[in-house]
């Protein structure tokens, strides 16, 4: 897949990354880089043109590219939340025949029927569900540790040559990891269940979802106002929560039938809204697009001149910190400290360690305001309650001995719970809160009530004896889920707009980070408490409580720095 080239001047630079000139010289006028050039060239006006006339132009090219986007990325986003919903519960099931079948084959063969299936009902002892739990914690494990050494090279790139070249490549990766799994459960017969495992190198190719919801992100922050981006992630919400209760809802009834059929149409609907990735356009200009002529010419002026100077500069910081070849080959051997004398007998060390320093530079910058970091705690252990909700199901059908297929359903309607709360109740606190403060804080302090229904509501989830009490802890818990979608707009307004694709690839790896952490401690807790029994089996409700416990915490102590505050009083 062709990549976008760029002018030198109209792109962040990546030191570990080198710049032909021919990918710089080159411009290709596809249609969506049609859509690019149109922009560049309303905002690259002569100042003797009319002021109004080019404002207006310009405003509309954006509104234009920005409409097109948005079309095309709520479709995206609404294909991946029917599919991957619609296909959990019916491959959770498959998961789990497969695994009674093979349990039973070596312990009692009498319980498998002519068909080669084993009745749902006896599926639900202890040692069938550990095998579940562990085959697909420990596949969330996998694919989350590849995600995170793939998030920042990728999202370098992404900063480098563009948003849409490296979404695109999740169409072939997600087409690779699809087939993988399909093989292994439709042929049970020769593949281990845990084979499954090796559906993450598909990741390779574009480094999976966690690089492709960071570039949805970064993408979405391009286009969008800094006072519409809580709103706007609302919007994105409802439609996650609108699709999760429909999909869910569907593939419970169909997997009555067979689980097989939601599971393909599922799987269909993720590939064709991945498939919409070709006709996102380019908006890695855009955000720069909204400025003025002028300031446009003053941040190129002085993005030439950084760009012009950085190489200088890194290899300046170098020097400073370590001695250079000619220095270390002008001192004797055992005259050199041990560190540095070991160096110079292994430069490739010494090559390695100055190529690591440029390539974390980029991302030195979430360590200049404290505030920052507190936040991106949030997005760690957050991961901890999708960790829980992928044995949501599991749990419910143990628990209260009821079948998969009715599980499914039942968790259907939380997310049509949490429509509402996106749709009315949160924007409606918004507006009541903005008439007394600024939109950051009001972003913080809904924060701050979102983590506590979350921690109670988790709580009550792990506790609940029977589905009377389960039900309230459900609606406590969705009560918070617009936290994360809160703190996501919140730590925007921190950085500066040239550095949200960075940001946002390092919250998309502190998730995966949180997911391989998840996946490991929900996967071993959850299974601890299908060994102890009775309330017990809920022991990983009650770890994720603890950790939302800390993250509230982390929130309480968050205080917005007065460079936010100011920017927020000159919007308003």
């Amino acid at each position: 897949m062709a990549a976008d080239a760029h002018d030198p001047l109209d792109r962040e630079d990546a030191p570990f990354l080198t710049s032909s000139p021919e990918s710089s010289a080159s411009n290709r006028r596809t249609g969506d880089q049609d859509d690019e050039a149109e922009l560049k060239h309303v905002y690259s006006v002569n100042e003797d043109d009319d002021d109004d006339v080019d404002e207006r132009s310009g405003t509309q090219t954006i509104e234009r590219i920005r409409f097109r986007f948005m079309v095309t990325l709520f479709a995206m986003i609404l294909a991946f939340e029917v599919g991957i919903v619609m296909a959990h519960g019916p491959m959770t099931r498959i998961y789990e025949s497969i695994a009674c079948r093979q349990y039973y084959a070596e312990y009692d063969p009498r319980q498998i029927a002519a068909d080669g299936q084993v009745p749902e009902s006896l599926c639900k002892i202890k040692e069938v569900q550990t095998e579940l739990a562990a085959v697909k914690g420990y596949k969330e494990f996998f694919d989350g540790v590849l995600s995170a050494f793939l998030a920042i090279p990728y999202g370098l790139l992404a900063d480098r040559i563009g948003r849409k070249p490296i979404i695109c490549l999740s169409i072939p990766a997600f087409a690779l990891n699809t087939g993988i799994m399909l093989a292994v459960m439709w042929y049970s017969d020769i593949f281990p269940l845990r084979a499954v495992w090796a559906s993450c190198l598909a990741w390779l190719l574009g480094g999976g979802p966690v690089v492709a919801f960071a570039i949805i992100w970064t993408m979405m922050s391009d286009v969008t106002p800094a006072d519409e981006r809580a709103a706007m992630f609302f919007r994105f919400g409802v439609v996650s929560m609108g699709a999760d209760f429909a999909s869910s809802a569907v593939s419970s009834w169909m997997m009555t039938w067979d689980p097989w059929l939601p599971l393909m149409i599922g799987w269909g609907i993720v590939l064709a809204g991945v498939l919409c990735a070709i006709t996102l356009p380019e908006t890695m200009h855009v955000s720069s697009a909204r400025r003025t002529e002028r300031s446009a010419s003053v941040e190129l002026a002085h993005l030439a001149s950084e760009n012009g100077d950085q190489k200088g500069a890194i290899q300046k910081e170098e020097r400073q910190m370590h001695p250079d070849d000619s220095d270390v080959d002008s001192v004797e051997g055992d005259q050199l400290p041990f560190a540095l004398r070991s160096a110079a007998k292994r430069p490739f060390l010494r090559r390695m360690y100055s190529r690591s320093r440029q390539y974390l530079t980029p991302y030195s910058f979430i360590f200049r305001n404290n505030q920052i970091i507190l936040l991106l705690t949030a997005f760690l252990v957050y991961r901890l309650s999708r960790g829980s909700s992928w044995f949501l199901v599991q749990y419910i059908s143990t628990r209260y001995k009821w079948t998969l297929a009715e599980a499914n359903l039942f968790t259907s309607f939380k997310p049509a719970l949490s429509i509402p709360l996106f749709l009315f109740i949160l924007p409606a606190l918004s507006r009541h809160l903005l008439r007394s403060m600024h939109t950051s804080k009001k972003d913080l302090q809904l924060a701050r009530v979102s983590i506590i229904c979350l921690c109670l509501g988790t709580l009550g989830i792990g506790l609940s004896p029977s589905i009377a009490t389960l039900v309230p802890s459900l609606l406590v818990q969705t009560a918070g889920s617009g936290f994360l979608d809160l703190i996501r707009s919140l730590i925007t307004t921190m950085v500066k707009q040239e550095e949200t694709a960075r940001l946002f690839t390092i919250i998309e790896i502190l998730q995966a980070v949180g997911n391989v952490i998840a996946s490991l401690s929900i996967t071993t807790v959850f299974q601890l408490g299908l060994e102890l029994g009775g309330s017990w089996i809920g022991l990983a409700w009650m770890m994720t409580s603890t950790a939302f416990a800390l993250v509230g915490v982390a929130v309480w102590c968050v205080r917005l720095p007065p460079v936010v505050e100011g920017k927020r009083e000159a919007e308003v």
